[in-house]
C-alpha cells in the first residue's frame, strides 16, 4: 500500500466471511473492498455510478407511459371513427336490421371494453 494510513476496525462474523468470500473469488485485497464500499456509502446517490442509469430508467418508464397514454386515445379515436364511418357511409348500411345494429353495438361495447382495460382510465371517463 503506498502511504495510506493502516486502519483497524471490528466486523461481524458474517461480514467477514462474506468479505473474505467476495475477496478470494475476485482476488480483491479486502482494504480495497473496504476502501471502495466506504467510497460509494459516502458518495451523494446523485453522483454514484447507478444515478445516471437509474435516471435513464425513469425516463424510459415515464416515456413509455406517454406514449401507452396515446396508443389508447388514438384506438378510442379510431374506433369511434370507424363505428361512425360505418353507420354514415352512402349506400346499404350494415346495419340494416336492428338485430344487425343491436349485434354490432354488443361487437363494439366488447371491444371498447378490452381496450380500455388496458389504457388510462381518465381518456375513457
Amino acid at each position: 500500500m503506498s502511504g495510506n494510513p493502516r486502519l483497524h476496525v471490528r466486523i461481524s462474523d458474517t461480514n467477514l466471511r462474506k468479505l473474505r468470500r467476495i475477496s478470494g473469488d475476485h482476488g480483491i485485497h479486502m482494504g480495497a473492498l473496504v476502501n471502495e464500499a466506504l467510497t460509494l456509502f459516502f458518495t451523494p446517490p446523485e453522483e454514484r455510478p447507478d444515478a445516471a442509469i437509474l435516471g435513464r430508467l425513469n425516463r424510459v418508464d415515464d416515456q413509455v407511459e406517454r406514449l401507452e397514454m396515446g396508443v389508447a386515445f388514438q384506438t378510442d379515436l379510431l374506433i369511434e371513427f370507424i363505428f361512425e364511418w360505418l353507420r354514415q357511409r352512402p349506400g346499404p348500411s350494415p346495419f340494416e336490421t336492428e338485430a344487425d345494429a343491436s349485434r354490432a353495438r354488443q361487437e363494439l361495447e366488447v371491444l371498447t371494453a378490452r381496450v380500455a382495460d388496458r389504457s388510462n382510465s381518465h381518456i375513457w371517463s
